[in-house]
């Protein structure tokens, strides 16, 4: 990206995509509202955000108030504090915010539109029928044809399928040999003092997501590793791996989601895990969720986000989101 201030550019075909995109997101509310979700006003300003290590919340200062707030980079935690107040089905559909180089680029803009849906549950197959349940609503509602039903596999399959990779030494530990076994196979910059989700993403990165461009339709992964857990329950069954799925469409990065951590405190253990991961100063916790979590508590329920301009590309054969967006910021490339 060149050193230039970034312009507002304007699609050639702005009316049309607008329409397009009017039908889009009046068949994602649609299907959601025949199945009793209720749609929130969440606030894309807090006080707080969410403390991944690999997401910045673009920081807003205004006038005549003594601290910052944050663009939230998605609703996930207003969403949790509505669930807790016994909103058991709940969805939000508008913008959210990403900051950071590489937040503009022909896959990524710093403003995007994401849906994003809680409802009691407590397995990812619910997830995966969710999404493909909207993916074939969005298509029907384009004129386009529906994609192939999901195909679900597991990260170990696919490591083991796409990349000739087997995951279980990393699972359990061992992540120089896991490095070794993917220098082998042609994955750059795999070295042995990489920490377990470093490896971990060099490999799905440079082997595992490019094969999901030959694989026909939704492909969703499911079972990540502990490590990459996020805000997701770990297996009953395998404490080395996490109730998290994510759902790809054309080989595009489409949802993600997980069987929600209830917990407040394990909720406190991961975020000072993440923010000691940033290369940032974290932002503040929301200490009113953690507060929600504890009491009234959340109830046992399943919850997903979906980049809905990334599902527009991806139904409509685009190759960049400034394809399918009708006003966007211009990537430079």
């Amino acid at each position: 990206m060149s050193g230039r201030p970034p312009r507002l550019v304007r699609h050639p075909d702005a009316a049309a995509l607008v329409a397009r995109r009017s039908k889009l997101l009046a068949a994602l509310r649609t299907w959601l509202d025949a199945r009793n979700f209720l749609e929130a006003d969440v606030p894309p300003l807090a006080p707080h955000a969410g403390q991944e290590p690999h997401l910045r919340a673009p920081r807003v200062t205004l006038d005549g108030l003594p601290g910052p707030l944050f663009l939230q980079t998605s609703p996930e935690l207003a969403l949790k504090r509505l669930v807790c107040a016994g909103v058991p089905r709940v969805y939000a559909l508008g913008f959210a915010f990403r900051g950071g180089r590489d937040e503009l680029s022909t896959q990524h803009q710093p403003q995007f539109t994401m849906l994003e849906w809680y409802r009691p549950g407590t397995r990812v197959e619910e997830l995966v029928e969710d999404v493909a349940g909207l993916v074939g609503a969005a298509a029907a509602a384009l004129g386009v044809a529906a994609p192939a039903p999901p195909r679900v596999l597991t990260l170990r399959e696919a490591f083991a399928e796409l990349a000739g990779l087997d995951l279980a030494p990393l699972l359990d530990g061992d992540v120089r040999s896991f490095s070794t076994s993917a220098r082998r196979a042609g994955v750059d910059g795999a070295c042995d003092d990489d920490d377990a989700p470093t490896a971990f993403g060099r490999a799905l990165v440079a082997r595992v997501e490019p094969s999901l461009t030959r694989l026909p339709g939704l492909v969703c992964l499911r079972d990540w590793p502990a490590f990459g857990a996020a805000l997701a329950r770990l297996s009953p069954q395998d404490l080395r791996v996490a109730l998290r799925v994510e759902a790809y469409l054309g080989g595009v990065e489409l949802a993600n989601g997980y069987v929600e951590l209830a917990d407040p405190d394990e909720h406190r253990c991961r975020w000072r895990e993440d923010a000691a991961r940033r290369d940032d100063p974290a932002p503040p916790w929301d200490e009113g969720l953690l507060a929600d979590l504890a009491e009234p508590g959340l109830p046992e329920c399943v919850g997903m986000a979906l980049g809905v301009d990334r599902l527009l590309m991806a139904l409509l054969g685009a190759r960049r989101l400034t394809d399918v967006l009708p006003l966007a910021l211009d990537p430079g490339v």
